[in-house]
């Protein structure tokens, strides 16, 4: 069934994307989707809004997975930098960062497995065909190699250690490996067993990107240091106090939209780069929790849905050519308050259930 098709393609692309880039993950699953494509158009003739459906849910997919973990982008992994340095106390480990991000993921998830099929009426109701004839294809390249077992054991120990860091592997090596550390730890990994090597790094890893999120968080504690974001951060409080929504879940709240705005202007990592700082100062200095504030804000910035460049797995999907950018404007029209809907449920139920407590205790 192209609902099941559908669902397969949002959770495969939603779970690898919360720890590998979703840069990497789109180009994985865009043959699949084009192979269904183009042998059901051999079949039918036009099949124009089932290829629109299958490209949307790899874009959606991996848009929807990130903010479940830290290493889901590069938002996550600058926001729990800033709340570290705000004092341990305010340290989140990589588990209560993903138990914070499964709700948003789950439900907005599952919103766009009902959404999608509605919005992109499929011209057949069953692929068994063409699931059958890749299936038939995946056969003939027989068992998995020796070096795909192993790229794919040292990605789970990764995530594995990523996970238990803080309660397993600092207690035995007397300090934590930190997301990096375990990156780092991988990539060595990778060309001790011969599996690439450095000039494979140095040819394809974006160096220039690296550089240019360095450049964000510089600017972030520039303005943190200099005593810039606390002056901004007063002086928004003593405006948003005139609308009561300057402390608790009313900030949280409008931080969240904040973030979910500016995100289809600028990159997610540089939104939380550079007001990251700000906002923290505004949680801080009103007496509200900067993990909520913070968690808020990263997450926010993953409904970059207006635009074919929102996030690298729409550009992606778009370069196959079967979407149009009016096809994420009318995708957003309805997944971009979704998403902030469940957002605000989520901050004011589902967190707050789980003990994360609006108002620091002494305010």
């Amino acid at each position: 069934k192209v609902r099941n098709v559908v669902l397969g393609i949002l959770v495969g692309t939603a779970i690898p994307s919360a720890f590998i880039s979703e840069a990497s993950i789109a180009p994985m699953f865009l043959p699949i989707a084009m192979a269904l494509y183009t042998l059901t158009s051999k079949k039918i003739g036009d099949a124009t809004q089932l290829g629109k459906l299958l490209m949307m849910s790899i874009a959606i997919g991996c848009m929807v997975g990130a903010p479940m973990s830290p290493t889901g982008g590069a938002r996550n992994a600058i926001m729990i930098g800033f709340l570290g340095n705000l004092g341990p106390e305010y340290e989140i480990s990589f588990m209560q960062w993903m138990i914070l991000g499964s709700f948003y993921t789950f439900f907005l998830g599952l919103f766009f497995a009902f959404l999608l099929p509605l919005l992109y009426k499929p011209e057949v109701d069953d692929l068994s065909d063409a699931v059958n004839t890749l299936r038939e294809d995946l056969k003939k390249h027989g068992k998995m190699t020796r070096d795909q077992w192993l790229v794919s054991g040292i990605a789970f120990l990764m995530i594995i250690a990523w996970i238990t860091d803080k309660d397993l592997i600092a207690p035995v090596l007397g300090f934590p490996l930190g997301l990096g550390g375990v990156a780092m730890t991988g990539t060595v990994l990778f060309m001790l067993l011969g599996l690439t090597s450095w000039s494979d790094y140095e040819k394809n890893i974006s160096w220039g990107v690296i550089v240019l999120y360095a450049g964000a968080i510089s600017l972030g504690a520039v303005f943190k240091s200099s005593g810039a974001a606390k002056w901004l951060a007063d002086s928004l409080i003593d405006i948003l106090t005139t609308f009561n929504i300057q402390e608790g879940l009313p900030l949280a709240i409008l931080v969240a939209v904040i973030g979910a705005l500016m995100t289809n202007l600028m990159s997610a990592g540089a939104t939380v780069a550079v007001i990251g700082p700000v906002v923290l100062e505004m949680a801080v200095s009103s007496g509200t929790n900067p993990i909520i504030v913070g968690v808020a804000l990263a997450i926010a910035t993953s409904m970059a849905f207006w635009l074919v460049i929102g996030t690298p797995a729409s550009s992606v999907v778009y370069s196959a050519g079967l979407l149009d950018a009016k096809d994420f404007i009318r995708m957003a029209t309805f997944a971009w308050p979704a998403a902030l809907i469940i957002m605000i449920v989520m901050i004011t139920f589902y967190w707050v259930g789980l003990g994360l407590q609006p108002i620091m205790i002494g305010n």
